[in-house]
């Protein structure tokens, strides 16, 4: 059959152009996604790892520890970048769809994220957990970096994700940049703008980390001399900003370095020496025993205010309960929602464990006398935030009752399926907490021995947590400082 005007011909030429260019394309694809598993599994084993010691070291300051993650993700994107800058000096494919060889990558990331999230419950902050494990392939490299910036924001959500996409953007611009025109003028002058940039920026950013390396740091207290602190779990950012204000190490060390244990153990701790100072709620009937069998009394310093709060899941229809509603429940005499206002199911009220400070709280300032109904062993929990997890993931009915402490739950634990009920017709907010029109207002406590001559660096602690210094770091740490 004839093709004067060659249609046939031109249509078998367009197809095989395309295939010509699918099968480099395809390959590229792979060599890129292989290079960078590649690089993500043996950088995070040599290299990460150390950088993580290295940023937690000893005299290095927050400026220092910031600059030395923007160079370290610089060095990666370089990494990338001369990758990309390579694949286009042996490829024969055009700019474009060189650039598109990470187009395959970027959608498996984009699937895995989506499980990810999909797996947590909606929850992008729990980026750390089981949920997001493939998706470590994309940040390998990164993740323990990302945990030594985590106290210096509160989104580390958007920096799981930027430094998934760091490797992909560094390949496609290192294509860009050796596709860029060698020559720029008629005389053949070669451009060499591309490489200044690259020296220059490197060489600020290392100029930058040496003056912040070398700066001369003047400590309240020296981190040597520190005194061993102990504590809640939900006073832990506080007493990390007070580590971090008083002896000058970076926000980075002074996360890795802080350990508290529960309220129970660091009382435990106190009384038998093992700690100069804890900030904790009020202690139970038992510790107390158990300082006075051990012959300690202990100082009661109160530092700053927090709400005792009790939550169910959002899609509970009940506004709120009043005080008397709460004792009732936990005493047993109430048992289904409808009889406060909502649906025709059991109340299942949760219960913290004993000794605990939430417990302790419950049992003293919100039974005020009455006597809480013995749990069955599953509706006992451990961990504070096992409490706010409990009553955010149970069944359908969303028909579980349990408490926390305000700025736990609301900052530390926070969880989008959990709402807080107003007490008494009052919102647990910190304008309530510091009028004190919040019924269930609970105390944070600095304490100490009794009797005991405390040492310079402990007198120096406790004049600093009266002060206007120690006051804002309160309310930076989430309580409502006192003074306030």
């Amino acid at each position: 059959m004839s093709d004067p005007k060659g249609v046939i011909a031109d249509t078998e030429k367009g197809a095989a152009v395309r295939i010509a260019w699918f099968w480099p394309w395809l390959g590229g694809t792979f060599m890129f996604g292989l290079f960078s598993v590649m690089f993500n599994v043996i950088w995070s084993i040599v290299v990460a790892s150390n950088v993580q010691l290295l940023l937690r070291h000893e005299g290095v300051t927050d400026t220092a520890v910031i600059v030395m993650l923007v160079l370290y993700a610089w060095i990666v994107g370089l990494i990338f970048a001369a990758y990309g800058a390579l694949s286009a000096r042996i490829s024969s494919m055009h700019q474009l769809p060189l650039m598109l060889t990470g187009l395959l990558s970027l959608l498996c990331g984009l699937c895995l994220w989506i499980v990810g999230l999909q797996g947590s419950g909606g929850q992008p902050a729990e980026v750390w957990g089981g949920s997001w494990e493939l998706f470590s392939l994309y940040h390998a490299w990164a993740a323990p970096v990302l945990e030594v910036l985590e106290p210096y924001t509160q989104h580390s959500e958007i920096w799981f994700l930027l430094t998934a996409l760091l490797p992909i953007a560094g390949m496609v611009i290192g294509v860009g940049v050796d596709r860029y025109p060698a020559v720029t003028d008629k005389d053949g002058k070669v451009d060499h703008r591309w490489q200044w940039v690259v020296v220059s920026m490197s060489a600020a950013l290392i100029i930058v980390l040496t003056v912040a390396l070398r700066l001369p740091q003047h400590p309240y207290i020296a981190e040597t001399d520190f005194p061993v602190v102990d504590g809640a779990t939900a006073a832990i950012p506080f007493a990390q900003d007070m580590l971090h204000e008083l002896t000058g190490m970076s926000k980075a060390r002074a996360a890795h370095e802080l350990r508290f244990n529960t309220t129970h153990q660091a009382y435990v701790n106190l009384i038998e020496k093992k700690a100069d100072l804890i900030l904790v709620a009020g202690p139970s009937d038992e510790e107390l025993r158990l300082a006075k069998s051990r012959g300690v009394q202990m100082k009661l310093d109160p530092i700053g205010r927090d709400a005792f709060i009790f939550l169910v899941h959002q899609d509970n229809p009940v506004k709120g309960l009043s005080s008397e509603q709460v004792r009732r429940i936990y005493e047993g005499s109430i048992h289904n929602w409808n009889e406060v206002g909502g649906k025709d199911q059991p109340i299942i009220a949760y219960q913290r464990e004993e000794n605990s400070g939430s417990q302790t709280y419950m049992q003293k300032k919100v039974m005020a006398g009455h006597a809480m109904t013995q749990p069955p062993r599953e509706l006992q929990i451990g961990i504070m935030g096992g409490m706010i997890n409990a009553v955010a993931d149970f069944n359908k009915d969303h028909n579980a009752l349990g408490y926390s402490f305000y700025y736990f739950a609301n900052v530390m634990h926070n969880r989008q399926e959990v709402k807080f009920l107003p007490i008494d017709g009052v919102e647990p907010n910190k304008e309530h907490i510091r009028s004190g029109q919040y019924p269930f207002t609970a105390q944070l406590f600095a304490i100490t021995r009794e009797g005991e001559k405390p040492r310079p660096s402990l007198q120096r602690l406790l004049e600093w947590l009266q002060s206007e210094d120690g006051t804002r770091a309160i309310e930076r740490g989430g309580f409502v400082a006192l003074s306030s």
